[in-house]
């Protein structure tokens, strides 16, 4: 059936939210494998190197082990993830399908996500700064340009840390990517997750989410070192809980975007943002059929 983009909304249904006791839905569950890290070895850190290039770290390291861990199916459960309360949700969304080699439409594209972000958040403004074109089985994980495609990263991880997004939103400040100016009383990193292939659903390496609420930040999560050429990076590297609530959206189509919150500054209880990966869905055969998707990354600021 079709997603109550009314229902949905973080506006309005507070109150009934507050009385949903979302610990007692009865999952549709199924197993599935996902990709953690382990702890970095006595004089190493965890990360890697991105590019050929002089700035590069020779005491990086990234060890993954396979766990398996219940996997809930989104569309099932009793009560869905919702934007407000679990940090993502999936909407309804019908952009133009944009044509990612032609800077004017791409634009185009990100106007009509800056106003489905605003719309969403609440937020004064939103800016999108760049995206990710991904296609599963490309061995590369970032993408030289916007208009190429990155392979899906099977490997659990957060965007950013408490430390890393504020670096990150002076960074595009200073480049001129993002205006920051007033001041912002809260920002957001929100990322925009959706399929560009208008023939076939989601089959292969569908998106995961952890819900918030099962993590113990403090505890589980530390810095994953990514170094470029011109910077490094950190996201987040968290370590295997068997607390960990997983769940994702099985047959994703084109109409069809993950909202969710990759950092927010406004966020309690050590919450910097929703864990994430891909992973190969058992329950599904998607042989042949490569997934093909976008990410956007926007930056929503309230004055």
């Amino acid at each position: 059936p079709a997603l109550d983009t009314a229902a949905c909304s973080p506006f309005g249904s507070w109150g009934a939210l507050q009385a949903v006791d979302m610990s007692a839905a009865k999952l549709s569950e199924r197993l599935a494998t996902l990709q953690y890290l382990t702890r970095a070895s006595a004089g190493k850190r965890t990360g890697r190197n991105i590019g050929v290039h002089a700035n590069v770290a020779t005491d990086l390291e990234a060890v993954h082990v396979p766990i398996p861990v219940k996997m809930a199916d989104y569309r099932r459960v009793a009560a869905p993830p919702r934007l407000i309360v679990d940090r993502f949700e999936l909407r309804r969304w019908q952009p133009a399908q944009p044509d990612f080699a032609d800077p004017a439409s791409v634009r185009t594209f990100y106007a009509a996500a800056e106003a489905f972000v605003c719309a969403a958040v609440g937020a004064a403004r939103v800016h999108v700064f760049d995206h990710t074109l991904r296609t599963s089985g490309v061995s590369s994980l970032n993408a030289a340009d916007g208009a190429s495609a990155a392979g899906a990263v099977l490997r659990v991880h957060g965007d950013y840390t408490a430390d890393s997004a504020p670096t990150r939103l002076a960074q595009l400040a200073a480049a001129g990517a993002i205006t920051v100016e007033p001041a912002p009383s809260r920002f957001a990193f929100v990322n925009v997750w959706r399929s560009v292939d208008q023939q076939q659903p989601v089959l292969s390496h569908p998106l995961a989410l952890c819900r918030p609420r099962s993590i113990d930040y403090a505890r589980d999560t530390w810095s994953y070192h990514m170094h470029f050429e011109d910077r490094v990076g950190r996201n987040l590297a968290i370590e295997a809980q068997a607390g960990h609530e997983w769940g994702y959206y099985p047959r994703m189509t084109a109409d069809e975007a993950l909202l969710f919150f990759a950092f927010d500054s406004s966020a309690a209880d050590g919450d910097v943002g929703v864990v994430h990966t891909a992973f190969d869905d058992p329950a599904i055969d998607g042989a042949g059929v490569p997934r093909r998707s976008v990410e956007l990354r926007t930056v929503a600021l309230w004055d």
